[in-house]
């Protein structure tokens, strides 16, 4: 699996495979019949980030390379805006989600979320490195 870029679109195997990393996730996680409502909607804010983000991905790989300055600065502001919006509606069905969790099961979700949302998962704690950048050797 790669890293994300630092463009923060996330790598391109976030945004694909997005049923199968759902079923990973919920297999992991150990959702509950009681947790489905709030499990669902993380799912479908999950999707739709994977469409929107895939989208943009598409957009940007077609521009033909001749927009001005100020044409290039329209797409990014776009793009982030876009990325702002997905989130932002990450969040909220995450918080509402995590609301119902075990503690074993935030812990998994600690472990496991930031990859699958294209976040590095990668933390300076206190100056130094966490311990997973030190099992990955970085």
């Amino acid at each position: 699996m790669t890293r994300p870029s630092d463009d923060g679109m996330g790598g391109m195997e976030v945004l694909d495979h997005v049923e199968g990393r759902i079923a990973f996730l919920r297999a992991e996680l150990k959702i509950t019949d009681a947790q489905m409502p709030a499990w669902n909607g993380f799912a479908d804010a999950f999707r739709a980030r994977a469409k929107t983000l895939g989208d943009l991905r598409i957009a940007m790989m077609s521009q033909s390379g001749s927009e001005t300055v100020l044409d290039q600065l329209t797409a990014q502001e776009k793009s982030l805006s876009a990325r702002l919006d997905a989130t932002r509606a990450i969040k909220t069905t995450l918080s509402d989600l995590v609301a119902t969790f075990s503690d074993e099961q935030r812990k998994a979700a600690d472990e496991l979320l930031a990859p699958n949302l294209g976040m590095t998962p990668m933390r300076m704690q206190g100056g130094r490195m966490s311990s997973m950048q030190m099992q990955r050797g970085h």
